[in-house]
């Protein structure tokens, strides 16, 4: 099986983009690939559950579903450090599946896998 990075960087703002993102992320790893995702930027609000709760984009599809799909799945979820510390948000306020993560990480990543980027 492939390894796929799917890297997001919209938060609340693009809800769709970002649904989407975390739709494919779970379909790669329902098929068996090896998938981490990375948030960046607002991404990293989607580290909070609560946040989304509240999302659902025209399809029907809900980000609460999507994540707890993921976290099922033991897929990575790796959040931006500088990202999440400029909002505010440390590894203690991170949910189950979810780490900080760095840029180089992030490179060493893309090295690796085929990149899906929202």
């Amino acid at each position: 099986m492939a390894k796929f990075l799917v890297t997001l960087s919209c938060g609340p703002e693009a809800p769709v983009r970002a649904v989407r993102a975390m739709f494919l992320a779970k379909v790669a790893a329902g098929k068996g690939h090896d998938v981490t995702v990375f948030l960046l930027d607002d991404a990293v609000y989607w580290a909070n559950l609560g946040m989304a709760e509240n999302v659902r984009i025209p399809t029907g599809d809900a980000m609460i579903d999507q994540i707890r799909e993921l976290q099922a799945k033991g897929v990575k979820i790796l959040v931006c450090k500088p990202c999440a510390a400029s909002r505010m948000i440390g590894a203690d306020d991170l949910p189950q599946g979810y780490a900080i993560s760095t840029a180089a990480d992030l490179i060493d990543l893309a090295a690796e896998s085929k990149v899906i980027s929202l």
